[in-house]
């Protein structure tokens, strides 16, 4: 029973065509290893962690209180890791195959609303990310934006929300993205959570004349207490096969 139920895991299995990666990070070195630069508040808040999605480490991303005021986050905190936009390949007409994990460690409080994720603007200043998950203490979800004008607010026109359920601690979420960079209504993104799709989206995906570069975030209004979050594989590819784990089901 044992070997047959191990030959059903392998049937399910999807086939991984690593020839098709164009990046491939899971920071077994270093956080700020594969061209990410750290953004924080004290130097090295960004450690490595033998908690891994891949390989033998991961990267964790660590807030402390008064880590405020770090590349224009005003009051709220933040340790992020920036991939240039170069680097993300993220310009107008790209379409892409993004899949990347993390994990919420512990029991410190989630914050009241902040990031863990997202393609930001290539712009740099205010004005809310083109693609980003959002966590609050009643869930994760994610958040579009694009078009003529930048999104200053969560109330600005033009902005997509999609619900994708409770945070649960010490599970690993894998994400992957389906996206293709416009401005124009051309653009679109599809998201699977651990392989089940949460997001279809169809219109701008860039804010005109801009590109974006990911983010793996830490960012978020105070609580009081420490905050992290885990971070491993970061892969881009041509395909759904060369980015994921699972399989991918569509929405129910």
């Amino acid at each position: 029973m044992a070997a047959l139920r191990l030959l059903a895991v392998l049937l399910l299995a999807p086939a991984v065509h690593a020839a098709d990666r164009d990046f491939l990070c899971s920071f077994e070195r270093s956080p700020t290893e594969c061209g990410f630069l750290e953004q924080a508040k004290v130097k090295g808040r960004a450690t490595l962690v033998e908690r891994s999605r891949d390989g033998e480490k991961a990267v964790m991303l660590r807030t402390e209180p008064g880590d405020s005021s770090v590349n224009n986050s005003g009051e709220r905190l933040r340790n992020d890791l920036a991939l240039s936009q170069a680097a993300t390949d993220c310009y107008e007409g790209r379409e892409q195959w993004w899949a990347h994990s993390l994990l919420f460690p512990g029991d410190s409080p989630i914050p009241r609303s902040g990031l863990a994720f997202d393609f930001h603007h290539s712009e740099r200043g205010g004005g809310q990310a083109n693609f980003q998950l959002r966590m609050r203490p009643e869930g994760l979800s994610f958040e579009v934006a694009g078009g003529p004008q930048v999104a200053w607010n969560s109330r600005s026109p033009g902005r997509h929300y999609a619900k994708i359920g409770p945070i649960v601690r010490d599970r690993w979420y894998d994400f992957v993205y389906h996206v293709k960079w416009s401005s124009e209504r051309d653009g679109f993104i599809d998201a699977w959570v651990n392989g089940q799709q949460k997001l279809s989206y169809r219109g701008p995906t860039l804010y005109a004349g801009q590109g974006c570069y990911l983010k793996l975030a830490n960012y978020h209004e105070p609580t009081g207490q420490p905050f992290s979050i885990i971070h491993d594989r970061v892969v881009r590819g041509a395909s759904a096969a060369a980015v994921s784990l699972t399989r991918l089901r569509s929405m129910e």
